[in-house]
Formats: structure tokens, sequence, C-alpha cells
């Protein structure tokens, strides 16, 4: 298997011609949203992008760390502007359906989303997204595992972890970046949050499943009923109350 250690900053901004992102492209960095907070702090441009083939220090969810290793992932942070009085929830979800869209695209394979950050294929995770504020700003990290490891993922995740190719090829992690770049301007100048909504219900690998909500002191079993017009997971307790989650973790036996 070869692998394709560099990304071609040129070759992204030439696919994306007199596009409003401002792009860099990094060899390796402890974290592409820690980077991009500190430029959030300096007045940054909205709709700045920073790319990594690598990170040190990579961030998930619940103070997580994120696998990054060189070569064989993409790791990106999108800075824009936080809509006053708006939901943070849809930014994260608005990211995902443009995952799931383009890893379809360019696969032919079904795209799924666990409630609220993780793209699953063929049942194991492909992609996680990590959104951060920052001042009148949000940070939207994204995380995607693109070809397998060569030395395979580390045993504390290779149970649930894949890929979206299983062969590198040249520019394959320029195209996808590029494709999600592409729609996520789309989704964020012409929101239509009714189909937005309808098409991460329908995605939603969690609804109806018996799931473990996660917490400081342990976990609670529940069922997830659906996704809220807000995008919170309606879940029903053991006890028969129905609640909202907005934040937290929920882990499903796929």
């Amino acid at each position: 298997m070869f692998f394709f250690t560099r990304m071609s900053k040129k070759y992204i901004q030439k696919q994306l011609s007199n596009s409003d992102y401002t792009i860099e492209v990094k060899k390796c960095v402890t974290s592409t949203n820690t980077i991009m907070k500190e430029k959030a702090r300096k007045a940054a441009k909205e709709f700045s992008v920073i790319i990594a083939s690598q990170q040190t220090a990579g961030r998930g969810r619940m103070g997580r760390s994120f696998h990054s290793p060189r070569g064989t992932g993409i790791y990106m942070s999108i800075l824009t502007k936080m809509p006053e009085n708006s939901n943070p929830l849809l930014i994260t979800t608005d990211a995902a359906v443009c995952c799931a869209r383009v890893f379809e695209r360019m696969t032919g394979e079904r795209a799924e989303i666990k409630w609220v950050n993780d793209i699953y294929m063929g049942e194991k995770k492909v992609c996680g997204i990590l959104t951060e504020g920052a001042g009148g700003y949000a940070i939207v990290g994204i995380g995607i595992n693109v070809i397998p490891p060569k030395e395979g993922f580390p045993d504390n995740i290779k149970s649930r972890a894949g890929a979206v190719f299983e062969k590198n090829k040249p520019h394959l992690r320029e195209d996808i970046i590029v494709q999600f770049l592409q729609e996520f301007i789309k989704i964020h100048k012409n929101t239509n949050r009714e189909v937005l909504l309808k098409e991460y219900r329908d995605r939603s690998i969690i609804t109806g499943k018996e799931i473990f909500i996660l917490k400081n002191d342990g976990q609670e079993k529940a069922t997830a009923i659906g996704i809220a017009d807000d995008y919170s997971l309606i879940v029903k307790k053991e006890n028969g109350e129905k609640c909202n989650l907005n934040s937290g973790d929920v882990s499903i036996k796929i």
C-alpha cells in the first residue's frame, strides 16, 4: 500500500477556484482546532481553514483523544461566524450531513450518523466532528479516516474504527476536502433546515435502539426515540421518563 503523506494546497485551491475559503495546509500540528482558536483570537477571516496530514494531540468530544496518524487521514478545522442565539448543534449536524453526502458520492456506499457527531460506514466509525466556540466564532473540527493506517488502528479503537476507502490513490484526500468544502459552503449559504433535518433523521443509526447515556459517574440505559426539531436526542429512560439530550455522549452496540 502506497501512502501519500503530503497534501497539495495548490491542488485544493485550484479545484476551489474563486471560493470564500482561506486555506492553510500543514504537514503536522498538535491540533487543528487548537491552532484555529489562536487564529480566531487574532481576528482570522471567516472560512479560514487549517488542514493537516497528522496531529500529535488531536481531540475528540468529552475530552477524548482523536487518533491522527501520518498520511492516512484528514484533520481539518473551519472557522465560521456563530449567528446570535443560534443552536450550536446545528453547525455540527450540518457538517455531519456534508460528510455523509461526500462519502456516499465518492464510494457508492451508505453513510450514517450516530448522534450527534460521528459518521459510520459498514458499522464502523470513519469520521468524528468536534465543534468549539471561540468568541463570536465556531470552529468546526473534522477528523476523517480516509484509509486504514499501515500499522492498523490502536487496540482501544480497532473494534469500532474504520476507513472510508480501503486503498489510497493520488489526491484522494484533497478530493474529499474539496467536495466537503463545496458542500459545506453551499449548506451554509442556502440552508433549507427542513431538508437537512429530514436527512439527518434518515441517516440516524441510533433511533429506536437501546443506548447508554455516558455520565461522569457511570452510564444510564435508555432507548433513543428520535431526533427533535432542534437536533436534541429524545430518549426514554428505563423508568419511563422521556427527556431530550442537548449535549453529552451516548454509546450503542452496532
